[in-house]
């Protein structure tokens, strides 16, 4: 038994749970054994600049169970990032009640580690009708060949939509100019096949014109590449699509263009002058020359991608003014936008960005791409306000996908078990049941890669191109991938399949995580397992409904989302052997058969079970 009981992921420990509102009253609780004959504990407020903000006492409030409880309750005045911990004195002098490794309270006899408090604005926004849904991420020219479309001069076309994409450098780089034919069209022409696997949501890489198969080197914000179709094609989608009750969400790359476009035009393939060409250009103020023509800011060097001048009025009309670029395309169609590389984008910026968003319509989504925890970010010397000042109202949530990963691979249960408590503990709400939680993209190895054994590294570019996983492999990666997506597709956020997943499509990093979707090879089984977990999302109770871990000990994680008068639990074995967990009553969803008294988990197995509100669960 712990001398001291405190974690803000407990409702009985903090209210609220989570990131609070600026002013809202804040009540924590904290439960020290009997044993201890203490006087004079505080709550200690720290700002982000690390100075004490305040101290306020706490008051003793009840006993139960060998704990004296003490409690207090205070507010924050404004938004921001704020830390705190526990002091207390006795007769050996002063200590601190402070965060462990999971959140736990700890002990010390000097400053701690604090735990985070996020303190927000008021979020006036909805959400609603992104909440409980499945995403699906979609690279256009990889995923079908709809009707014929144009094949741009100087580009290599596969005629054969199962070839390899281009890998080996050409005179020493890297062109992403080959194509397969994927098009807007053709995923109209899949969509009843997306609302086979419960599919809300469709992501979709860049589609405006840009010089490359990826598209993030824009060319022209205004229209829509011409291989991918035209602007019709881009309304049919997003009309059929909302037919289907699926919601369409474009990539934002507002970062850089590319050196190939209408704004810099450095090859003269566009019409009118660019700002490569000459200092009289419209565009000119919209980069940051160093020494024109040639030398120029681009994002992380790339020479391909120069970087906007982010302070430039006619550039921030462009994007974000009331008949910009983002307001043409959410008035066409689409639901909101994913933003890519959202630290590299000022403040002013995504406050413009995500304005305008919403004064199209309330209730259009803003995603950001960050890869660490978007509510503490640091980025180019200042913290960033991505959460506390409302620029966005979900993040790729890149700390989950590789604590999942890590647990299944490594058995790091203690990393996966303090990471969904971070996610908890310091995100709002409305952004912890928006989160994207993806295990794969296009900038990541293919998720059943992951779980193989051999790293791409110790493979050439040529064997990675080429390798395939041995049937042991595939067989070992396809449990550990059921395994993924369960907790993927019932933790708190939004799961984001990436095409071709769901259907066991292999492939090593860039450019080999974007192969072409393999229409004629599906895994029967990954495929029924997905279509699944789809129907089992929809529930809702996964909507917003609230997280709890049941257990995490032994290999085991076991968690809950709980409804008004019944829960769903995820019970994930990553043993190499058969356990018990005890639970005295339910309906096993995956299997459709009842669970009275215990059910067996095989090993490297998962289970989804739903069962009363309080019937408990525990390792037998």
């Amino acid at each position: 038994m712990s001398d001291i009981l405190y974690n803000p992921c407990l409702p009985e420990h903090k209210r609220p749970v989570g990131a609070v509102k600026r002013g809202e009253d804040i009540v924590v609780t904290v439960k020290i054994t009997k044993r201890y004959s203490l006087f004079d504990l505080k709550l200690r407020v720290y700002g982000d600049d690390g100075d004490l903000a305040f101290e306020k006492p706490l008051d003793r409030t009840e006993s139960e169970g060998g704990y004296r409880y003490y409690q207090t309750v205070f507010r924050i005045p404004a938004a921001g990032l704020y830390w705190y911990c526990f002091s207390f004195s006795d007769v050996y002098g002063r200590h601190y009640i402070g965060a462990g490794h999971e959140l736990d309270a700890v002990l010390t006899d000097s400053p701690p580690d604090c735990w985070q408090l996020t303190v927000c604005g008021e979020f006036s926004g909805s959400l609603s009708r992104f909440k409980g849904r499945t995403m699906y991420q979609i690279m256009v020219d990889r995923f079908y060949r709809g009707r014929e479309t144009p094949i741009r001069p100087g580009v290599v076309f596969h005629r054969d939509w199962n070839e390899l994409p281009e890998y080996r450098p050409v005179r020493g780089k890297i062109l992403n100019n080959d194509f397969f034919g994927g098009n807007l069209s053709g995923v109209t022409a899949k969509l009843d096949y997306l609302k086979s696997l419960s599919v809300g949501i469709i992501y979709l890489n860049p589609i405006f014109e840009a010089a490359s198969n990826h598209k993030y080197d824009t060319g022209d914000y205004l229209k829509i590449d011409a291989m991918f179709g035209d602007e019709n094609d881009f309304i049919e989608l997003c009309r059929e699509a909302r037919a289907r009750d699926i919601l369409i969400i474009l990539d934002g790359v507002f970062n850089h263009t590319g050196d190939d476009s209408v704004y810099f035009n450095k090859y003269g393939r566009y019409p009118g002058l660019g700002a490569y060409q000459s200092l009289e250009s419209h565009y000119f103020s919209w980069f940051k020359f160093i020494n024109h023509p040639d030398e120029y800011e681009s994002w992380w060097g790339i020479n391909t991608l120069p970087s906007v001048n982010q302070d430039n009025p006619e550039w921030l009309e462009f994007i974000a003014g009331k008949d910009g670029v983002i307001a043409k395309w959410l008035r066409l169609g689409a639901a909101g936008f994913r933003l890519d590389v959202i630290d590299e984008l000022n403040d002013r910026f995504l406050d413009l960005i995500y304005r305008r968003v919403k004064a199209v319509d309330p209730e259009n989504i803003v995603i950001g791409e960050v890869w660490e925890d978007a509510s503490n970010k640091v980025s180019y010397g200042g913290r960033r306000r991505y959460l506390s000042g409302n620029q966005v109202d979900s993040v790729m949530n890149y700390p989950l996908k590789n604590a999942i990963i890590d647990y299944l691979k490594h058995g790091n249960l203690s990393g996966l078990k303090t990471t969904i408590r971070r996610l908890i503990n310091n995100y709002p709400k409305h952004v912890l049941d928006c989160l994207m939680n993806h295990l794969g993209t296009h900038d990541t190895m293919r998720l059943i890669n992951n779980f193989a054994y051999s790293p791409p590294d110790a493979l050439s570019r040529s064997q990675q191109a080429h390798y395939r996983l041995r049937d042991e492999e595939y067989n070992g990666a396809v449990r550990m991938l059921k395994m993924a997506s369960a907790m993927q597709y019932t933790l708190p956020g939004i799961p984001s399949l990436y095409y071709g997943d769901e259907i066991g499509l292999q492939g090593f990093r860039d450019p080999f995580c974007r192969n072409t979707f393999s229409w004629n090879r599906v895994d029967a089984e990954i495929y029924n397992w997905y279509r699944r977990l789809g129907e089992i999302r929809r529930d809702p109770v996964y909507g917003e409904g609230v997280y709890r871990e049941e257990i995490a000990d032994d290999g085991v994680f076991a968690f809950s989302r709980l409804a008004s008068d019944y829960k769903i639990a995820t019970i994930v074995n990553n043993n190499g052997h058969d356990v018990a967990v005890v639970l005295s009553f339910g309906l096993d969803l995956l299997t459709g058969l009842p669970v009275e008294e215990k059910i067996v988990l095989p090993g490297r197995t998962v289970r989804i079970v739903k069962t009363g509100k309080d019937a408990s669960l525990a390792l037998n």
